[in-house]
């Protein structure tokens, strides 16, 4: 089953502005990727949230959420207090300390989740994927967008796109 997922930052905090912290969250993608398989179809990833279009072989996206937020938090939160952003960390400060006493979080709870029923449904996921950031004004072309699969889809040298895409259909 293929899924479109949106994700949004704890209070729409520009967490992604930061080139370190996109870095972090597309390395925790391929690590999820290499330990639970899935087929990325297509992402962007922009300052405050992400959109994604995965097919599940467990079609379990709650599972698949977990895993990604998880790891992703755990690793951009780690980073800032290396890093000493107090600023940065204070936005992500929770109100009440949740489970395991986390004071911070980077995501909201509850991502959208929605199955993708056609290939014409898929294709214009994948395009509104791809046009979100010229739409949000941060580019004038979706080839500009280095977070976004939109040059996995291009002709392109080994290396050159954060992480590539798996073909529809495989």
């Amino acid at each position: 089953m293929y899924y479109y997922i949106t994700a949004v930052t704890h209070d729409r905090v520009p967490v992604f502005r930061s080139k370190t912290a996109c870095e972090i969250f597309i390395s925790q993608l391929k690590e999820v990727k290499e330990k639970f398989p899935f087929k990325l179809i297509g992402y962007v990833l922009m300052p405050d949230h992400f959109h994604i279009l995965v097919k599940l072989e467990d079609n379990d996206p709650a599972k698949f959420m977990l895993r990604l937020r998880g790891l992703s938090a755990r690793k951009i939160i780690d980073w800032l207090k290396e890093k000493e952003f107090w600023d940065s960390l204070l936005r992500l400060k929770l109100k009440v300390p949740q489970k395991r006493r986390n004071r911070y979080a980077v995501w909201q709870k509850n991502p959208t989740i929605i199955e993708i029923w056609s290939p014409k449904f898929l294709r214009q996921k994948l395009d509104y994927i791809h046009m979100n950031p010229v739409r949000a004004g941060l580019c004038e072309h979706p080839r500009d967008w280095k977070w976004s699969s939109y040059n996995a889809y291009q002709p392109h040298e080994p290396g050159t796109v954060p992480i590539e895409i798996d073909a529809v259909g495989q």
